[in-house]
């Protein structure tokens, strides 16, 4: 019989939820209403698998287990689009984490990251500030959490 399957994703942002309730409650995540973007008839992107809301930008933290790029360029669909409800009109900062098990584990999505992310800023300018973390371990996932912290602080500090 085979073990319950771990949800690396969920273990990842548990760790990010508890450095955001150091400095608000605001924080949204899952499926739910309140954490999702309709772009037409009962579609919807999530809006993050965690995100906090400042008074002038959104933090959000995607974490990828499989690699893909659709959880970058969703927001330039957001951000671009006059479709879609809520309106964005807040920057977006993303962190956006790749879960990797070995040293090469991705890299096609990762250079393909990196040049829709350079068109992305070509296109949004400042409306979009994302770095691509590669956690292959605990040290790297805490680089990544330090790093939301800081985000986090300096925004508070606003």
């Amino acid at each position: 019989m085979a073990g319950k399957r771990r949800n690396i994703e969920e273990e990842m942002i548990k760790e990010f939820r508890k450095a955001a309730k150091e400095y608000t409650k605001d924080i949204f995540s899952g499926q739910g209403k309140n954490n999702r973007i309709e772009v037409g008839d009962n579609i919807y992107f999530q809006f993050g698998d965690l995100r906090v809301e400042t008074g002038n930008c959104s933090v959000i933290v995607e974490v990828e287990s499989s690699g893909g790029v659709t959880n970058l360029v969703k927001y330039w669909y957001i951000l671009s689009s006059s479709e879609t409800e809520p309106k964005i009109s807040k920057d977006i900062i993303l962190l956006h984490i790749f879960k990797k098990n070995s040293e090469n584990d991705y890299e096609s999505h990762i250079k393909l990251w990196e040049f829709l992310y350079g068109k992305m800023k070509e296109k949004l300018g400042n409306r979009i500030e994302a770095k691509l973390f590669e956690v292959k371990n605990e040290d790297d996932l805490s680089n990544a959490v330090n790093k939301f912290k800081k985000k986090l602080k300096k925004l508070s500090e606003v």
